[in-house]
């Protein structure tokens, strides 16, 4: 395979479907472009993680795709396939480890195709990586990596990072202003969905009575993020907060979105994307994990907290609890406001800021 890589001039990532996983790629994509500095690559994704792909300097084009089902999906491949022949790409690397992400590839005749070789995709791979059991257990950075392992040595290890553009900050700086919150009162974000399932989900009332405290005691305002679907959980939260919240669940685009958590100074949320744009556009998190593995997919970073039970059934991965969701109901919300308390003084403190009197 070494001598065949002196002739990758243009480099085909097939990239994941969801938004944190994405998140999570950066560092394999911006070591691939490092092991080739000088081929030209480009980004395979769903239509809607384009933006998530939009300002990465590691990427040079990007080739959207519709995401259908049964046997849409063929024909959307078939057409997929020509557009894909035609870019003469020498090498593809197959972020995803599902089975139509190796036919889609396959389908362009790449000469190297690479990826995990699990769920019958070995047919449509020229050089299948073993995905041993312990890879099944290390965070997603590391096993997104390692799949560049058969194509050269790494020594760096970047950390996700998503790069605003001026327009999105700008964006966010209108969107604040014409909500009054440029007034200086420190902004919380929360994401209490999870797209994965109930089972990931903190319970709402507790993040109402959270966001509560937090907006009394520090008086600051709480930001509602989620998907268009999850606007009936925000709305139940906002009941809670007597004024100091603010719903946008559905109402951002990605990098909106991340452009606002960056103006947020921590966020509290359950295991989601969100968590993860958060994280890489520099927001402390402090993430509530029930169902799923912290040592998996929690927040990359060392300014974040993770709170989790040590339960017999978790983690269990599934997307509704089965039974009496004890990984969720142990975590109260003393516990979590303490730790906000702690993170948003050490956050404020490094501003010179004071929390405004209680009295």
């Amino acid at each position: 395979m070494k001598k065949d890589l002196k002739q990758v001039n243009r480099i085909l990532v097939r990239g994941v479907n969801w938004v944190g996983d994405t998140v999570l790629t950066y560092p394999t994509v911006e070591n691939l472009k490092t092991l080739f500095p000088r081929s030209h690559v480009a980004i395979l994704v769903a239509n809607e993680l384009v933006d998530l792909w939009k300002t990465f300097p590691s990427v040079d084009e990007i080739i959207p795709f519709q995401k259908k089902r049964g046997f849409r999906s063929i024909w959307e491949d078939l057409n997929l396939c020509q557009v894909l022949r035609e870019r003469n790409f020498d090498l593809a690397v197959i972020l995803p480890r599902s089975f139509r992400s190796a036919f889609q590839v396959s389908l362009a005749g790449i000469p190297i195709r690479l990826g995990y070789r699990d769920e019958g995709r070995f047919f449509f791979l020229t050089h299948g990586v073993f995905r041993a059991e312990e890879v099944l257990h290390v965070h997603r950075i590391h096993y997104y990596q390692k799949l560049l392992s058969p194509l050269g040595t790494i020594d760096s290890h970047p950390l996700p990072r998503i790069f605003l553009r001026e327009e999105d900050r700008k964006w966010a700086e209108d969107m604040l202003g014409n909500l009054g919150l440029l007034d200086g009162r420190p902004l919380i974000g929360m994401n209490p969905g999870a797209t994965y399932g109930l089972a990931k989900c903190w319970y709402p009332d507790r993040f109402g009575e959270l966001g509560r405290r937090l907006v009394r005691k520090w008086k600051s305002s709480i930001l509602l993020f989620g998907k268009e679907g999850e606007r009936g959980i925000s709305q139940e939260i906002l009941r809670h907060f007597q004024g100091g919240g603010v719903d946008l669940t559905g109402k951002t685009s990605l990098l909106q979105l991340a452009a606002l958590l960056e103006r947020c100074r921590i966020l509290v949320t359950n295991d989601t994307g969100t968590m993860h744009v958060a994280a890489a556009v520099g927001t402390p998190v402090v993430a509530l994990f029930g169902s799923t593995d912290p040592a998996t997919t929690g927040p990359w970073g060392d300014r974040h907290t993770v709170v989790k039970k040590d339960v017999p059934c978790s983690p269990c991965l599934k997307r509704v609890c089965p039974s009496d969701h004890q990984c969720m109901d142990l975590i109260t919300v003393d516990e979590v406001e303490d730790i906000v308390d702690k993170k948003l003084g050490e956050v404020l403190l490094s501003t010179k800021f004071q929390a405004p009197s209680t009295k």
